[in-house]
């Protein structure tokens, strides 16, 4: 995967497009009064609220509507079935709609943080605070090795209480195992973005090929024809719809993209709608 070409790719597709993905607030001079916000390093110091810092003992800025920023957060769910694909690798789906996220908060002048994932390890970034430090976490994400990785997120809950901020979560994975976000859904805005591949719908293949289970690293032959691939889109089907089952109960969306889609038109399409 040549991740420079794909940064440049979403790069130019957000900035060339004149609506962007998803619509912010304006920011500016607004009059209509939101709220109040402990100030931090991404505040603006004029707006700071003197007399209210005095009886607070710390500094507070006064938020108005049309300059309140949406904070928007990432995660990968990282595993070995990421490894896989015939068109292209679920996980090079998912690095292109991270990137089209990205740039489109920064567009947007939105807050972004992104993080993954991965058996017991965790990670959560800081703001971006410029594009350079948003192109060297795609590109760290990229490099991880995810064959023998387990798709096993017991940490979840650490990450729900590192997201301070009232968001809009966005989970990239291929939702092949259950898992209950609901914890999430109680406090934030979230969405699935489920990477998918051809396969899973029926693509001709009638040949015998040798697979490799990328979680478990198990070898064996397989008759790739019109029934055997059937037969695995139907039972991929099935642990999908038991999570988006799970996730309607608790007013998750889900988007699936698969490696045959324009990444960009898919999430464009589904933010129009919102």
């Amino acid at each position: 995967m040549d991740i420079d070409s794909l940064i440049i790719k979403t790069k130019k597709e957000v900035f060339s497009n004149s609506a962007g993905i998803y619509g912010s607030k304006r920011r500016g001079e607004g009059y209509d009064f939101l709220e109040l916000e402990e100030y931090d390093y991404t505040s603006d110091a004029k707006k700071i609220d003197w007399l209210i810092s005095a009886k607070m003992q710390k500094p507070y800025v006064k938020v108005t509507q049309d300059e309140k920023r949406r904070n928007i957060v990432a995660v990968f769910l990282l595993s070995g079935s990421l490894f896989f694909g015939s068109g292209r690798l679920k996980i090079e789906t998912l690095l292109e709609a991270f990137s089209i996220l990205g740039f489109s908060a920064f567009r947007g002048g939105d807050i972004f943080r992104g993080g993954y994932i991965l058996e017991k390890e965790i990670f959560l970034s800081l703001p971006y605070l410029d594009l350079f430090l948003l192109q060297e976490d795609i590109k760290r994400i990229s490099k991880i090795s995810l064959l023998g990785k387990r798709g096993e997120f017991g940490r979840l809950n650490d990450l729900f209480y590192m997201i301070k901020e009232k968001s809009f979560v966005v989970f990239l994975g291929d939702f092949s195992y259950e898992i209950d976000l609901s914890l999430f859904a109680a406090k934030h805005e979230v969405l699935a973005v489920v990477a998918r591949d051809g396969v899973e719908r029926g693509s001709r293949m009638d040949e015998e090929v040798e697979l490799v289970d990328n979680e478990s690293l198990r070898e064996g032959s397989y008759l790739l024809n019109d029934f055997s691939l059937r037969k695995y889109g139907e039972r991929m089907d099935e642990r999908l719809w038991r999570n988006y089952e799970a996730f309607g109960k608790v007013g998750i969306d889900y988007l699936e993209i698969f490696d045959y889609d324009r990444v960009f038109l898919k999430l464009y399409n589904y933010f129009l709608g919102k």
